[in-house]
């Protein structure tokens, strides 16, 4: 199930070129990134350090996943 999910993941939400990378390589990339998550009254944020290599992938991936429809 894991393997399908990343196949999935890395075919339809991924940038352009990440989408040949391997699973390795994206996990380091997207998942091994230095962010804090904070909450505030009814808001979650991830709030990523500004001197993050992968910033641009990370927020790319995230806007085409944030454009899926909604199930409910």
């Amino acid at each position: 199930m894991a393997y399908n999910f990343h196949n999935g993941l890395r075919r339809f939400y991924m940038p352009k070129k990440m989408k040949k990378h391997q699973v390795q390589t994206i996990r380091l990339r997207l998942i091994k990134i230095s962010g804090k998550i904070t909450r505030s009254g009814r808001y979650i944020s991830f709030k990523l350090a500004s001197s993050s290599l992968y910033k641009k992938e990370f927020l790319g991936t995230l806007r085409n996943i944030q454009g899926l429809p909604k199930l409910c």
